[in-house]
């Protein structure tokens, strides 16, 4: 089970990596009042390698439990969006330029808050995948394995009856194989069908309660109607 076993190898590597990421960030904040005394440049000086590496770290867990849970698509993608976009405000903020550097430094710090509560969140993401990946997944990393030691398994002398078998089972893996690259199709599309509702959610906007609403304009009426005179109620 060598594939399986690096996989799941590399993705705990991944997840203790983050969780003493976070821990180091959240322990560097804790001095916050030092921080927020800095200069912009300062600031992204101290903190640019360990932003760096979260937004990396998280990127790499992305793929992983893209893999072993695709079910989970859209929760996975929606926890990496939570977790990027204020480590991107972060720097945006330091760079902003305003009159009054500090509070660039204040609002970037706010941002670095905001990631690394997304950050404890998506860390429990992905324990929870790593508690329960895919079945089918694991399954097809199973037989990933096998397939991949049928040389080794070629030369070895077996009876009849288990070459038969092992036949079949080549068969099967074939077969697999082929839903397998159907099952990247499908991701891929629905990938991109994911970015493109993201796109135009984006151009939504929330109707203000401010706006003046329209009054219906009067019709117009004849000369002749406006010199009548006004019905009564018993006309």
């Amino acid at each position: 089970m060598q594939v399986q076993l690096v996989l799941i190898d590399d993705f705990n590597q991944s997840v203790s990596q983050l969780e003493e990421l976070l821990q180091k960030i959240t322990s560097d904040m804790t001095t916050g009042i030092v921080f927020e005394r800095l200069q912009p440049s300062e600031l992204w000086g101290r903190s640019e390698t360990d932003v760096t590496s979260l937004r990396s770290l998280t990127e790499q867990l992305r793929e992983f439990m893209l893999m072993l849970k695709p079910e989970k698509v859209p929760t996975i993608k929606k926890r990496t969006e939570a977790l990027l976009q204020p480590l991107k405000n972060f720097r945006e903020a330091l760079y902003r330029g305003s009159e009054d550097p500090l509070s660039d430094s204040r609002l970037a710090l706010e941002e670095l808050r905001k990631a690394v509560v997304e950050g404890t969140n998506y860390l429990d993401l992905a324990k929870e995948i790593r508690k329960n990946p895919s079945e089918s997944i694991t399954e097809v990393l199973k037989l990933k394995d096998v397939y991949d030691a049928k040389e080794y398994l070629s030369a070895i002398p077996v009876p009849e009856a288990t070459y038969v078998r092992f036949e079949g089972l080549e068969q099967n893996i074939k077969k697999l194989k082929l839903s397998v690259s159907r099952l990247e199709q499908s991701l891929g599309q629905l990938r991109e069908d994911l970015d493109l509702v993201v796109e135009e959610t984006a151009k939504f906007r929330l109707l203000s309660t401010d706006e003046p609403k329209r009054k219906p304009s009067k019709p117009e009426v004849s000369t002749e109607e406006e010199a009548g005179p006004e019905p009564s109620l018993v006309s």
